[in-house]
């Protein structure tokens, strides 16, 4: 998009260079040309990926079953979940509803925040739930900027699915022994790159408190945004959890299994590429996420770990195979619910990092171990 590209032009003019993250920033929340924010249509067959909620209704019924061990668990008081960036809004959709058709006294405490800063995704959320029949006062739209949240304190549950390996990510890199960070820059004709001196303090510390150790070349990112975002969920969280679903690993793992040059890259009508300057506001640019930094800031915000798990697990813990069962041989809808949990789909890909605050130790049928289940 041309405008983008203009106005990110004008701002390395101005500085001469900008961090990684703050093109990433502009690329994909330009608050009227980024990718986040513009009208095109980003998930399922039409857009640049999937997500789990696009594959099939089981995923919602599964979190709502986990929702309402939550609100049990905390005393059956009024409940809010508060979804982050709910795209076109089928989670929320399909969580409400098997709450209503599942859960009648949960219901009757239970009330849904999408936190959506985009105009055209709240018009397709309405219009989803509009059509589904669910009332108007149980889901109500909030924004979520670097102030905060626009809406008071909760108890309940956040919920981010697929939220935080698309927040601006700064790019670091060892040459000949010195951590460098990357930079953005133009020459008139396109964008290229400069290798620098880290732009921030917090990013020589996090280097450090990792313990990362990297070969020469070698690059990796780091997501300083979400511990401001993992502070302002614990100032709204009065007691509750946090349930993150994301592609990634801990910290171990991402830098075993990345090659050299990171996990950034660019999704564009079900194709990755790593053109990351090409495409402005029409593609989405992606970071795997670093679970252990969520844990550590989390921790430093309030959050208690509850538990970590790979998706599989999760999905299997909270009973996707009884469902399975339950089918009737539909072999084309088997086959799309297999994707969610199988190694070789989403299962293994994916993670479920459960946080909690002002909860004594709970035990939470999604994390229980896998050998307690008789099939």
């Amino acid at each position: 998009m041309q405008l983008l590209r203009d106005l990110i032009i004008e701002e390395i003019n101005k500085k001469g260079k900008i961090p990684f993250a703050g093109f990433m920033q502009m690329a994909l929340y330009h608050p009227k040309y980024g990718y986040y924010n513009s009208d095109k249509e980003r998930v399922g067959r039409f857009g640049d990926f999937y997500t789990s909620p696009a594959v099939h209704t089981i995923f919602g019924e599964l979190i709502a079953k986990q929702l309402e061990e939550m609100w049990r668990i905390m005393g059956k008081v009024s409940f809010t979940v508060v979804e982050m960036g709910a795209g076109r809004g089928w989670l929320c959709c399909d969580i409400v509803q098997c709450v209503m058709q599942e859960y009648p006294e949960f219901y009757d405490h239970f009330h849904y925040i999408i936190v959506e800063a985009n105009p055209y995704a709240k018009e397709k959320q309405r219009a989803l739930l509009m059509s589904v029949g669910i009332p108007d006062d149980k889901v109500s739209w909030h924004t979520y900027t670097s102030g905060g949240f626009s809406f008071g304190n909760i108890q309940g549950c956040f919920l981010s699915n697929e939220f935080v390996d698309a927040l601006p990510v700064h790019r670091l890199k060892v040459k000949k022994g010195i951590l460098k960070e990357v930079y953005v820059s133009y020459n008139g004709d396109d964008f290229y790159e400069i290798e620098d001196e880290v732009s921030s303090e917090l990013l020589k510390r996090y280097h450090e408190n990792c313990q990362i150790y990297l070969k020469e070349g070698q690059e990796y990112e780091v997501n300083l945004d979400v511990a401001e975002w993992l502070r302002h969920v614990s100032g709204k969280l009065q007691k509750g959890f946090l349930i993150t679903i994301d592609y990634g690993d801990t910290v171990n793992g991402i830098h075993r299994s990345a090659d050299g040059d990171g996990t950034l890259r660019c999704f564009y009508k079900h194709t990755v590429n790593k053109d990351y300057y090409k495409r402005l506001g029409e593609q989405d640019i992606t970071a795997d996420v670093e679970f252990t930094h969520l844990m550590t800031m989390g921790t430093l915000a309030g959050l208690e770990v509850t538990g970590f798990a790979k998706q599989s697990h999760f999905l299997i813990a909270l009973g996707v195979l009884d469902k399975l069962n339950n089918m009737n041989n539909d072999v084309e809808t088997i086959l799309k619910v297999k994707n969610l949990f199988h190694p070789e789909g989403m299962g293994d890909i994916f993670k479920v990092l459960i946080q909690h605050k002002n909860v004594g130790n709970p035990s939470l049928t999604g994390l229980r171990p896998l050998s307690s289940i008789t099939i």
